[in-house]
């Protein structure tokens, strides 16, 4: 018997032993150089052996075109036109409306956002909020203790927790380019404030710690998680949908590469070569006959293959075997597997059950049966579905937008300025030359 994990495979049973159900996170050991020192701590591992992340994004998800495809749209939906920045006014009527701000006008936010270069850096953190739910932010604070001055986006799967004190906070963060590598001096450790501290509580300890780089993380909702959530589209990893989906194009490559190089097989009988040649037959020895096989082997195929052969027809001498007819050359078609599609079908339900845990609707993506009928339909399909997908991206922007508030809060900004990631929402050609508007939300 095979026994592959939870699975054990016998010559005709098949034994799931039992899974258990919740399991809290084990601490590994690892050694840290900061500051010249060599220190010893624990992390808290994100996964069975602290290599989640890796395991799931190189095995998994970069070999998966729709989990790929999803999730830059999902990203791109997010950003939406770009970060911008924003008031509330009140119009003469009433009605409170956001209007965009200039930049030159606040000229200590556009140094920030330039030497920052937020552009890309809110799109790296929705990368990684839309991979794992979690992102992790760098905070440089300036000489004096009063503004922070430089960001950075870690890599949550560089990222790992240190074990929550006895009041239930995460003191510190600990970075590593390859968690894989059994050397860990490496590791960085950095600071770690609680989400649910002010800026002004930040400013203040870290006054008080003499703390000058700290780090945060943003999370979406944490059920029943301490630490790292449990990705919810990441259902398809743990139903085993990602799995058949990838299997698919590997099982049609191993048929292409094992099994259609040949279209025939062709049967020779030994009645044709002693037909053909008689008495002389029984006077060739071994490796003459062998000679004459290969030969007339080679003939066939060249006869019978490229461009050319197409129309051609291939003529066989039939003979009597003690009243038994046998055919001196026989020619068999071999089956192709694929002429029929078998399989894809699977593939298209297990893609399509990965966008829709991403929250992705096929519709946007034109998924469907790969080389059948496109499910993309209309384009007010398309239209209307990437106007729900981003409406439906509102909580997440919030949560994004964790850091700005932090930022424009410690370092004293206009508190009545708003960050916003505007939607680019697709119109009609006849409402707009352009086919489409924007939509602060």
């Amino acid at each position: 018997m095979k026994h592959f994990k939870n699975v054990h495979v016998g010559k005709s049973t098949v034994v799931l032993s039992s899974v258990q159900g919740s399991e809290r996170p084990g601490l590994l050991p690892v050694k840290i150089d900061n500051a010249n020192q060599d220190l010893a701590d624990e992390i808290v591992q994100w996964g069975s052996n602290n290599l989640y992340p890796q395991d799931f994004y190189n095995k998994k998800f970069i070999k998966n075109g729709a989990a790929v495809g999803g999730l830059n749209i999902l990203k791109s939906t997010h950003y939406g036109s770009g970060f911008g920045i924003y008031k509330k006014v009140k119009l003469e009527s009433g009605e409170v409306v956001l209007q965009e701000q200039l930049l030159s006008e606040f000229p200590d936010v556009k140094l920030f956002y330039r030497n920052n270069k937020l552009g890309r850096f809110w799109y790296e953190r929705i990368t990684d909020q839309s991979l794992w739910h979690l992102a992790f932010t760098s905070h440089e604070i300036s000489a004096n203790g009063q503004q922070i001055v430089r960001v950075k986006r870690l890599k949550a799967a560089h990222c790992r927790f240190a074990p929550m004190d006895d009041n239930g906070f995460i003191p510190f963060v600990y970075v590593n380019s390859d968690w894989s590598n059994s050397d860990k001096t490496k590791t960085v450790r950095f600071d770690f404030m609680d989400p649910d501290m002010t800026a002004e509580e930040i400013k203040e300890y870290c006054k008080e710690k003499s703390i000058y780089n700290f780090v945060t993380a943003t999370y979406y909702v944490l059920v029943d998680e301490s630490y790292y959530p449990k990705t919810d589209w990441h259902a398809v990893d743990r139903s085993g949908w990602i799995d058949v989906a990838n299997s698919v194009p590997e099982l049609k490559k191993a048929i292409f590469d094992n099994q259609m190089h040949f279209k025939y097989i062709v049967y020779v009988a030994d009645y044709y070569f002693e037909s053909y040649y008689k008495d002389e037959w029984d006077d060739f020895d071994a490796d003459k006959r062998q000679k004459m096989r290969e030969e007339l082997a080679t003939t066939i195929d060249e006869h019978m293959s490229g461009n050319k052969a197409g129309g051609r027809s291939l003529t066989s001498p039939i003979f009597d075997d003690g009243g038994k007819f046998v055919k001196g050359i026989e020619v068999t078609p071999i089956d192709n597997k694929l002429k029929d599609g078998s399989y894809l079908p699977d593939a298209s339900a297990a893609n399509s059950e990965i966008l829709f845990a991403i929250g992705v609707n096929p519709a946007i993506i034109g998924a469907g049966t790969p080389g059948g009928s496109n499910l993309g339909g209309s384009g007010s399909n398309i239209r209307e579905a990437y106007t729900v997908l981003s409406a439906s991206l509102m909580p997440r922007r919030v949560s994004t937008l964790e850091d700005w508030e932090l930022w424009r809060d410690f370092n004293g900004w206009d508190e009545d300025l708003v960050g916003a990631f505007p939607s680019v929402n697709l119109t009609t050609l006849d409402k707009n030359k352009d086919g489409q508007e924007t939509i602060v939300n």
